[in-house]
């Protein structure tokens, strides 16, 4: 007769006799079954914004503990807005997405910051995919195929982030001008910078101190690109337009009137830069030592000729170098650029023409 057949319970084994049973590994691809992974107050930890220099793209990456269970959560933003959210049963795989075969400058991120970047992210996902219900009604089908409506509801429940009704504004829409929160302390900043066109990238790395102002940045950047300082220009940021001329847009002001960490704060915000007919994107990758003076950190390719207006006119004179000995390609590259060599980029240089900034 057994002992609980006698009203006894069985004795206790040691626990080095007991059998292990290995736990089941957390199932994180289902988002129906987010809601089982955790449970009761969620803690925030190790969040890291990485991003690769050449490419406007950023991953915002955490670790999410309740109680003595733990995931990663992985949050891809391209072009400004929420493209992925997954998590990881491994916390330290949703920190290591880039890390695998690319060139990556990582930040750590504070929780708030974290939240902060992932809200703005959300935000206007939101407001691109009503934009797009409302007027391209098809392509609003083909995004939402996914579960990433679910994946971002949850995630918002997660981290504590309000709910949002979303307005149909599209992503490239000019945000809305708000008030300029006042300038915070001066640090150092890794810019990363690259033509949104064409590819491969024509990028450069520059370490600029944060109490610049636009105006100044656009100094800066005419001699990491060198380009005529005089070039029309405007800075396309989260608190409005900002250029030379105030008719540039509806509601910009002048780009004097603002300094560049005021509108961008931590590794990982991102703005537009516009030169000419030249799009520009620019992101902070992370914060440093104030230097004395802006300097290079490194780039590659020329940036395109002067006769170049454009990225068609580039084009065709890429094209046309690829055959320098035909007479008609030599006299559009004695036209758009005699002499160009497109791989060419000396970091020296752009250090020289940046000393004589002052």
């Amino acid at each position: 007769m057994s002992p609980v057949s006698r009203g006894r319970k069985p004795a206790k084994r040691p626990k080095s006799q007991r059998s292990l049973r290995p736990s089941p590994p957390l199932d994180v691809a289902r988002v129906e079954r987010w809601p089982k992974l955790l449970h009761g107050p969620i803690e925030l930890s190790d969040c890291v914004v990485q991003g690769q220099v050449d490419q406007d793209l950023v991953v915002l990456a955490a670790k999410l503990t309740a109680g003595k269970r733990s995931v990663g959560v992985e949050v891809v933003v391209n072009d400004r807005e929420v493209d992925v959210i997954d998590l990881h049963a491994v916390p330290e795989d949703a920190l290591a997405v880039l890390r695998n075969g690319f060139e990556v400058t990582e930040a750590p991120l504070t929780p708030e910051e974290f939240r902060s970047q992932v809200e703005a992210a959300l935000v206007v996902r939101a407001d691109s995919d009503r934009w797009y219900e409302d007027h391209a009604p098809a392509i609003f089908r083909l995004r939402s195929e996914s579960d990433l409506p679910e994946r971002a509801t949850r995630l918002r429940h997660w981290l504590g982030l309000p709910e949002y009704e979303p307005v149909p504004r599209s992503a490239v829409a000019d945000p809305l001008p708000l008030v300029l929160p006042p300038p915070g302390p001066v640090t150092g900043m890794w810019l990363a910078v690259a033509l949104e066109e064409p590819e491969p990238a024509i990028w450069r790395r520059l370490l600029v101190r944060s109490d610049v102002t636009l105006a100044g940045l656009h100094r800066i950047l005419a001699a990491a690109f060198d380009r005529e300082e005089q070039q029309d220009h405007r800075f396309e940021t989260a608190y409005g337009g900002f250029g030379a001329d105030i008719q540039g847009g509806e509601g910009d002001r002048l780009d004097d009137e603002a300094t560049l960490g005021q509108v961008v704060t931590v590794p990982g915000h991102r703005m537009v830069y516009e030169a000419g007919m030249w799009e520009h994107w620019i992101r902070v990758e992370r914060l440093a030592a104030v230097p004395e003076v802006a300097g290079c950190l490194g780039g590659e390719r020329a940036a395109p000729p002067s006769e170049c207006e454009n990225v068609q006119s580039y084009e065709l004179l890429m094209e046309a170098l690829r055959h320098p000995y035909d007479e008609e390609d030599e006299d559009l590259i004695e036209e758009l650029g005699p002499g160009f060599d497109p791989e060419w980029f000396d970091k020296e240089v752009v250090d020289e023409r940046l000393a004589r900034l002052g």
